[in-house]
């Protein structure tokens, strides 16, 4: 029989988690998964010449969440494994962008994954979820009405992200640490029934296993397993029927109503939802009904019109083709040009944006802390790096860009076209320059400029803020 061990580094081997070398940033709360996580690839370091991070995120909502960010530093620097600590006004995020509490954590939690991967050049990051959390996603995303997208659960692996544990159960990790002599710490709003998530746990998988299937839980794996295998082969094909059958012009990405009308109806919904999210870059309000309304317009005689989506976009047709693009209503500013006040705050009205500059001492990388908003609208420099001044502007023809990793620079179009920004998008980003250098493309990428490093004495620490929420990016 595997050890827990075993269990982890034959999945990891399995799934092609992890390469030789790889530096690995490891999302800790202070619950049982994310201690065995990281305690297990500690284990598992030497075997793949792995560099390990901490991170943990305080979102500010319970009193005793303090405690959880000290037992966190106290056990990771036991193990030798430097740590950061990050603080994100969790409640706050959820009220200024009408989210639920569980998604601006969500968003405000990989935001901050992701900033300290990026300072510490790791190519991975891990994060705890287990079997229960992948039972218990598929069926909220279940009772939610979801299609075969969110019956395939939890990624294993997304992008960067990657998630060792979800082959293993609850049971399973606490019994590791229990023979590890682990402690951890027990966040008691897990066990309240206020969000649903919490209900199907604590209420309706014990009725069902005690009702229906004590294995239930392993019947839902399964579901799982057999949607994820189908859903890629589904978007496999419909990547290549959109690429066979639309056209790319000016003015979008063109679509034949006779082509997609010769197509199966499961065929239609998602090619719809496809094009949806390229154009909208990952619209999250696009559901069952809306899809209904947009095939339902096009099915419509009528030769022409447009129909008005979720964010702003909308469904256009004519007598042959149907397309989707933006608003139309966002006007392309002239002549964005601002000196950053640095300190202080500096108001760009022209993109209903303000960026406030401070300058604060910094203690070293690994004793790091910092207020955090999600990736990309907060950023550090190395102070005494800085090439002065700084502004905010628009992009000029012929802008380049030096990202981390990349050697050289790269043209400004070819990145907003490697992040699948829409055209129309790409002259209201506002960038933070130093003379013809760019800094950061706010909402996007840092510039790999006056980085922060274990030297570094002060920091230049940018937050972007936009008064209207169709402006995020």
């Amino acid at each position: 029989m595997q050890t827990f061990q075993e269990k982890v580094e034959h999945f990891i081997r399995k799934e092609k988690l992890i390469k030789p070398g790889d530096r690995v940033v490891v999302g800790v709360s202070g619950g049982a998964d994310s201690v065995a996580l990281l305690y297990v690839l500690k284990e598992l370091a030497p075997t793949f010449s792995l560099e390990l991070h901490a991170a943990h995120l305080n979102h500010l909502l319970r009193e005793e969440a303090g405690e959880d960010a000290a037992f966190v530093q106290e056990f990771a620097r036991s193990l030798g494994v430097p740590v950061t600590v990050g603080f994100a006004r969790v409640a706050r995020l959820a009220r200024e962008h009408k989210m639920s509490i569980e998604e601006a954590g969500r968003w405000a939690r990989y935001g901050f994954l992701r900033h300290v991967a990026k300072g510490f050049k790791a190519q991975r990051i891990a994060v705890g979820h287990h079997a229960g959390d992948q039972v218990e996603t598929v069926i909220f995303n279940f009772l939610r009405g979801t299609g075969p997208a969110g019956l395939t659960g939890i990624p294993v692996q997304n992008r960067e992200t990657i998630r060792p544990l979800l082959g293993i159960t609850r049971e399973e990790i606490e019994e590791y640490c229990r023979i590890k002599g682990l402690t951890w710490c027990t966040d008691l709003t897990n066990l309240t029934t206020d969000y649903q998530r919490n209900r199907i746990r604590v209420e309706l998988l014990p009725y069902l296993r005690q009702s229906f299937n004590p294995r239930v839980d392993r019947s839902i794996t399964r579901l799982s397993n057999i949607m994820t295998a189908e859903n890629a082969f589904l978007d496999n094909i419909v990547e290549r029927v959109l690429q066979d059958i639309a056209q790319v012009q000016d003015e979008g990405i063109l679509v034949p109503l006779r082509e997609l009308f010769s197509l199966p109806i499961a065929l239609r919904r998602r090619l719809l939802r496809h094009l949806i999210d390229k154009i909208g870059s990952g619209l999250q309000d696009f559901g069952y009904r809306h899809c209904d309304d947009c095939l339902s317009f096009l099915e419509d005689s009528r030769p022409g019109g447009e129909l008005h989506l979720p964010q702003g976009l909308r469904l256009i047709k004519n007598s042959s083709y149907f397309t989707v693009v933006g608003s139309g209503t966002e006007e392309i500013p002239q002549d964005v040009n601002h000196i950053l006040n640095v300190p202080g705050e500096t108001k760009i009205p022209e993109l209903e944006l303000s960026i406030r500059a401070e300058i604060k001492p910094y203690q070293g990388f690994s004793d790091q802390f910092f207020y955090f908003l999600p990736e990309s609208y907060q950023v550090c420099f190395d102070y005494d790096k800085i090439k002065w001044p700084l502004s905010v502007r628009t992009r000029l023809k012929g802008d380049r860009v030096r990202t981390y990793g990349l050697e050289g620079t790269k043209k400004l179009k070819k990145l907003f076209g490697e992040l699948k920004i829409p055209p129309r998008k790409r002259d209201i980003i506002p960038l933070v320059v130093s003379g013809d250098e760019i800094l950061w493309v706010v909402g996007y990428r840092r510039g790999a400029s006056a980085p922060v490093t274990s030297e570094t004495q002060q920091i230049l620490f940018l937050q972007a803020e936009f008064v209207s929420k169709k402006n995020h990016y």
